[in-house]
């Protein structure tokens, strides 16, 4: 059974026990409520969009989901490229949200995987295993397996919560959140004759192979740190109680699955990796299967170009941190894999994605509708990288040539191979992005060895900063805001602002923030029924404003949202005394006095307005951003304020100021035009796919959707506020173009107000430029030349009087010993006259030693230059100086050859002078 075949039958199946399809999340974290995960890196596991569901905190939209979930690990990325690792997989599953449990969904898994009409497998090659106290999932397995007339003892296993329970080993050490045990279903790919007999061993051996795991999410797991100023330590149980609504979370790994079910060896022998694998092969001129080492390298490159693939799609960048990081990482694995194993000397990446399309396209459309944006970060990303590599080449060269010196010195005691530092390998890989696998073998072939053991302990160090940022163990860790709530407070908050910036509502929910000592700090946080403030979302900062009533005036610095609910972030006006209150003493209070009060909301008007204009302007930068630079533009993030607009777009190269130039133009050219800005609220998402609505990559979109249109020129998905004519956005104004990440640059600009205070600064900067310059405003670029042709001149002039300062034709050594000694004063030049003076007299006498002084106003600056042969008779420009400098109440230093001090006593500096010659007579005789 191939991939899509299983994709398809697990959809069908579920559909078919009254589940609903629901679609897969995007890589990047984010619920079914829009909201970003920070816990995590990726979306790692088919439940955590699901989280707000599982919490009880929105309503699902049916108590029963099915999915086939798009999934990032980073944790085994070690391993990838051994025939069962993959870093971006699939993952099937099934989800109850206080519907069915234990019973069901055990029932609902054998006869999918059993049943002639469905999968139809053997039932001799499965068994299960469940957490070793959960007597009721034995107990249903057990009735199942008596029925086919198996032994449940040797078909169940019972593990401990290390590999039966979600999070692993959450049972005992936490963290605080929904946990509960989990039944794991096994297939068995050996011959039945190489069992040993205990189920742990062959499951190590992989002779059994897991294809599903059944989450019970049935407790609230309740702890404290055992130490909160040390909190690796971790928690201290404290209780288990039951949820309100257990569910049911499980997961099936496509690609795996499907590799057993068809008897294949590897994941990588599947219907959804042989195009890759073949091209790969094809690119590189190489036979697979014929090779360990290069077929290992072709797995990696599959496999983390599609991972790579879909994070692009989704709209992830390579950067140096977070996801960027983890995405630039996976792409320079495969181009490094590529180059040095399997000789692909030039780049090949992008000539190799269309295959990505060919192996999942058909169920996958975002791949080839950012098409040409993925095939633009691949191809400058991996550009970028062959450079890193070059540059890296360099910088190890350099260190070797180093270590050599150092260890090859005589009478050294030394071994056949010599360990380069850990640390510094490390560097390399970090810092560098310089694979450690070609850093390990070019210094095997100079007789050195990496300090492994080294490199290891900095890079665990490392993986367990990214853990901390994606550990799955915590994927429902969060801080608890403490909410104080009135009866029948309703589970959402309903957004009014598109029509009105002020309205009347009811507070509904408080939350008060406290300091360390359990006290309020004054700030809160305030939910109405209804509000006319925008939360920050899409870009868009969120609203300011008050909230009032006769008895106090809350102000609102800043709106946010929480699944379904707008909270109103500020302070009370100071009458209301809010401040220093317990929690029990504000709990009182606030249920007296703001609870439940008829308050009028009100919108700051004038900044909505402004964010209006940048919003609308934002869309027509869009479409003339593609207009100019071509289809592959798209968004790759955005900040939308009331000062300026920001905007991240994918393009490999800068801007040309003339394209610059263009995309104003377009934009002005729209804004003149008064065109109307049409909103089209509760259209299907496939009605805005089929008109070609823009859609940000990696957003989260439900069955309706809100389209803004701006006629003929811009149509894109957006839940943020707008203008409703173009016109009164007034002047757009691009003020700076950059690069933001690799393939990804950005645009500055202002509108209207800010547009015009922009041009009045820029005025301002002119008239000054030109009051100095005293030229009228418009004659500045010539008052600028003939300002250069000046300068350049003066250089010249400059030049050639050092040059003449520096000649030495009347200076006369003085010979001492084996040395001679020349003594220069220079008035005039500066510095580099001073230079230019000692490196001329000793170019014509290796002989020589030269010290020249330089007066520079209430100083002077001392240099020193020693020829070769002088440097053979003991003479160091280093020692020399600084000996002259102590006489003279001064001080320097410098090496061998060359050296620089100075002084400001001109008396002891003479008296110094008059002593040269002895110092020098000094360092010969101490030869």
């Amino acid at each position: 059974m191939n991939a899509r075949d299983l994709r398809q039958k697990y959809i069908e199946f579920f559909v078919s026990k009254g589940h609903k399809e629901f679609p897969s999340s995007p890589l990047i974290p984010i619920d079914v409520t829009g909201k970003l995960d920070e816990s995590l890196l990726f979306t790692g596991a088919g439940m955590v969009q699901f989280k707000p569901y599982f919490r009880g905190l929105v309503e699902p939209p049916h108590p029963r989901l099915v999915t086939c979930q798009n999934c990032l690990r980073t944790t085994d990325i070690e391993e990838t490229g051994d025939p069962w690792h993959l870093t971006f997989f699939q993952m099937l599953g099934n989800f109850s949200f206080g519907d069915y449990f234990k019973k069901e969904a055990i029932e609902f898994a054998w006869e999918f995987l059993t049943s002639e009409k469905w999968l139809n497998l053997d039932k001799n090659r499965i068994c299960v295993t469940v957490f070793e106290q959960d007597d009721e999932a034995y107990g249903y397995w057990e009735e199942i397996w008596k029925k086919e007339s198996f032994d449940p003892s040797e078909k169940i296993h019972r593990l401990g919560e290390e590999k039966n329970y979600w999070p692993a080993g959450a049972f005992s050490s936490g963290p605080p959140g929904p946990c509960g045990p989990c039944t794991e279903i096994f297939y068995r790919c050996a011959p039945e004759t190489e069992l040993t007999g205990d189920f742990k061993t062959d499951e190590a051996a992989g002779r059994w192979v897991e294809i599903w795991n059944l989450v019970f999410l049935q407790f609230e797991w309740k702890g404290e740190l055992k130490d909160p100023t040390k909190p690796h330590l971790g928690y201290r149980k404290l209780g288990m109680d039951p949820l309100p609504k257990p569910g049911v979370d499980t997961g099936m790994g496509l690609e795996r699955t499907a590799a057993v079910l068809g008897a294949k060896k590897s994941v990588y022998e599947i219907d959804t990796f042989a195009p890759i694998i073949r091209t790969i092969c094809e690119r590189a001129k190489y036979a697979f299967g014929t090779n360990e080492e290069k077929d290992k390298a072709v797995r990696i490159i599959a496999d983390h170009l599609r991972a790579a693939s879909f994070c692009v799609a989704d709209g992830i960048t390579p950067t140096n941190t977070g996801r960027g990081y983890v995405l630039r990482r996976i792409i320079r694995r495969c181009v490094f894999k590529g180059q040095h194993t399997l000789g692909m000397q030039e780049p090949f990446l992008a000539q190799i994605f269309p295959s990505v399309i060919e192996a999942l396209g058909d169920s996958h459309k975002e791949l080839i509708e950012r098409k040409e944006t993925i095939v633009s970060v691949l191809n400058a990303e991996e550009t970028q990288f062959r450079r890193t590599i070059e540059q890296g080449l360099r910088r190890f060269w350099n260190f070797v040539e180093q270590f050599k010196k150092e260890m090859y010195q005589p009478k050294r005691k030394r071994a056949s191979y010599f360990n380069l530092p850990g640390k510094y390998v490390f560097t390399l890989y970090d810092t560098y992005g310089f694979p450690y696998e070609l850093t390990e073998e070019l210094a095997k072939q100079h007789g050195f060895r990496v300090n492994y053991n080294e490199f290891l302990k900095y890079m665990e160090k490392a993986l367990q900063r990214a853990r901390a940022a994606s550990d799955s163990g915590k994927v429902f860790e969060a801080e608890k805001a403490f909410v104080v709530s009135s009866e029948n407070a309703p589970s959402f908050s309903r957004f009014i602002g598109y029509s009105t910036m002020e309205s009347k509502a009811t507070i509904t929910r408080v939350s008060p923030e406290f300091d360390k000592n359990g006290l309020t700090t004054g700030k809160f946080r305030i939910a109405l029924d209804e509000t006319p403030f925008y939360a920050e979302a899409g870009g868009q900062v969120g609203d300011t404003g008050t909230i009032e009533c006769e008895d106090f005036v809350f102000i609102v610095h800043d709106t946010q949202k929480e699944a379904d609910i707008i909270w109103h972030i500020g302070e009370f006006s100071d009458k209301t005394n809010f401040r220093g209150r317990s929690q029990d003493e504000i709990t009182d209070k606030l249920k007296k006095s703001v609870l439940s009060r008829q308050v009028v909301a009100k919108v700051d008007a004038k900044r909505r307005r402004n964010i209006m204009r940048n919003h609308t302007a934002t869309h027509l930068l869009h479409a003339a951003l593609r207009k100019t630079l071509g289809a592959h533009v798209a968004q790759s993030g955005s900040l939308v304020a009331p000062d300026r607009l920001r905007f991240d777009f994918t393009h490999s190269a800068p801007l040309k100021p003339e394209e610059i130039d263009r995309i104003e133009q377009i934009v002005n050219e729209k804004i003149a035009e008064t065109m109307p800005v049409v909103v089209h609220e509760n259209v299907s998402l496939q009605e805005a796919k089929s008109r070609g609505a823009m859609m940000l990559f990696g957003e989260k979109y439900g069955d309706k959707v809100r389209m803004i249109e701006i006629p003929g020129f811009s149509l894109e998905l957006c839940g943020g506020t707008h203008v409703e004519n173009t016109a009164e956005i007034g002047l757009f104004k691009i003020i700076s173009e950059s690069s933001s990440a690799s393939g990804i640059r950005r645009i500055e600009a202002v509108t209207g107000l800010g547009a015009y205070e922009w041009a009045k600064k820029t005025e301002e900067i002119l008239e000054k430029s030109a009051s100095l310059l005293k030229t009228p405003p418009e004659d500045l670029p010539k008052a600028i030349e003939k300002l250069q042709a000046q300068v350049r001149q003066l250089q010249r002039e400059k030049e050639q009087l050092i040059a003449s300062a520096t000649t030495p034709t009347e200076t006369e050594s003085i010979p001492v010993g084996p040395v001679n000694l020349y003594h220069v004063m220079l008035k005039t030049g500066g510095a580099e006259a001073g230079k230019l003076t000692a490196d001329r007299l000793i170019e014509r006498d290796p002989r020589g030693v030269a010290v020249v002084g330089v007066y520079d106003e209430d100083k002077v600056t001392l240099f020193c230059k020693v020829g070769s042969s002088a440097q053979k008779n003991g003479l160091h420009a280093g020692l020399l100086l600084r000996e002259i400098a102590r006489r003279a109440g001064g001080g320097g230093g410098g090496n061998a050859t060359f050296a620089q001090a100075g002084t400001k006593d001109s008396q002891k500096l003479s008296q110094a002078m008059d002593a040269l010659v002895d110092i020098v007579k000094e360092q010969i005789k101490t030869q």
